[in-house]
């Protein structure tokens, strides 16, 4: 069987918030971001015995822009699972979010749906009271809500300023609180491990300007909101590029795991503020 919603939402969601615009010098890489528009292969490379997954195909897309005062992007996956009894299930999800560039204002919409049908949908807006400090979530969909932000919450972009400034200064592991707007449940404690910058592999689609560049790795360990766990419920080992690319990431899901080359990329027009 296929992971929840909530498990799948992280195919888009954490590549998203790589395309970001800020200068900073990182070890000798110079992070200058542009606003891109890329696409990624799925594709199974481990399955647990009994798990009931064959095969998974699919793909994702997203576009990411520069608003002037914030960041503006439009994401969309596919994804078709085959169980061992040759059964296809297809789960889509799109979702479109805006946060402003410091780091304070988030909206967002999200939709997911299984087979065709609707599942979820989230809509609404976050606001933080200052860069570090408390917020609330109100919430238009699936119905008018609001969920209180702890201190220390990040929304996405934000959270990868703070990773990649990280990385540029040698630090070795981050431990954050993300508020992403594509469940009811809150914040997400997330610890990041970042290793030292390295040459790229497998990045021969990657042209200059855009590459290959040497990248950061990094593994996100996503757990489960208020429960403790010792075990992330989603993993992602990313190859991360200092302008904001990435060739390659796995994805895992205890049970199985799938890889995500990249197969488009293009830069965007940049932004006459």
């Amino acid at each position: 069987m296929p992971p929840n919603q909530h498990g799948w939402r992280r195919c888009g969601i954490f590549l998203a918030v790589w395309l970001l615009s800020f200068a900073a010098t990182a070890h000798g890489a110079a992070i200058n971001i542009a606003p891109h528009r890329a696409a990624y292969n799925f594709k199974l490379i481990q399955a647990d015995s009994g798990g009931g997954i064959a095969d998974v195909v699919g793909g994702m897309t997203f576009e990411w822009a520069d608003t002037c005062e914030g960041w503006a992007l439009d994401q969309r996956y596919l994804l078709r699972f085959t169980n061992e009894n040759g059964v296809e299930t297809v789960i889509q999800s799109s979702n479109v979010n805006w946060e402003s560039k410091d780091g304070l204002r988030f909206r967002f919409t999200a939709k997911r749906s299984h087979d065709g049908e609707v599942t979820e949908e989230f809509s609404g807006e976050a606001r933080l009271e200052r860069a570090g400090g408390a917020g609330v979530a109100n919430f238009t969909r699936p119905h008018e809500t609001k969920i209180a932000l702890p201190a220390g919450t990040r929304f996405p972009t934000d959270l990868t300023i703070r990773l990649m400034q990280a990385a540029s200064r040698g630090e070795r592991s981050v431990r954050s609180l993300v508020f992403e707007g594509a469940d009811l449940k809150g914040v997400q404690p997330v610890f990041t491990t970042i290793l030292p910058m390295r040459a790229a592999h497998g990045a021969g689609i990657l042209q200059p300007p855009l590459g290959p560049n040497p990248v950061w790795p990094m593994i996100l360990a996503y757990f489960r909101p208020g429960r403790g766990d010792s075990v992330p419920e989603t993993e992602i080992a990313m190859d991360l590029q200092a302008n904001g690319v990435v060739p390659s990431f796995v994805l895992d899901y205890g049970t199985f795991k799938l890889r995500a080359v990249l197969a488009r990329v293009s830069m965007l027009p940049a932004a006459e503020c």
